[in-house]
């Protein structure tokens, strides 16, 4: 196959109507978010996000300023993968508890 011909294919192939049917098929199997890892992964995030609202419950409704940037990093993440739902409502409750004032 000469260069000409490649081109010709390649032009063809963009042109017809089953290249926009090709692109999200290829997308959609390069991020699909219901694979193991993925699921895994939300899961985990999911059970550390809980492991702070309980350590907030606890704590009589009080957490750290870290806790709560903790739980504002692993909630965004845990987002990112499709996470919502009871997660979010944890991560709601943790962002607005009241803050543990520095022990000294």
């Amino acid at each position: 196959m000469n260069e000409e011909y490649l081109i010709t294919i390649v032009v063809a192939i963009i042109g017809s109507g089953g290249f926009g049917a090709f692109v999200p098929w290829v997308l959609d199997k390069i991020d699909n978010r219901r694979d193991p890892l993925h699921e895994g992964v939300k899961e985990l995030l999911f059970c550390k996000l809980e492991l702070l609202h309980q350590q907030m419950v606890d704590n009589g409704g009080i957490c750290t300023v870290e806790t709560k940037r903790t739980a504002e990093r692993i909630y965004r993440a845990y987002s990112g993968l499709g996470g919502n739902g009871v997660g979010t409502e944890m991560r709601n409750n943790i962002i607005n508890a009241h803050i543990q004032e520095d022990q000294q």
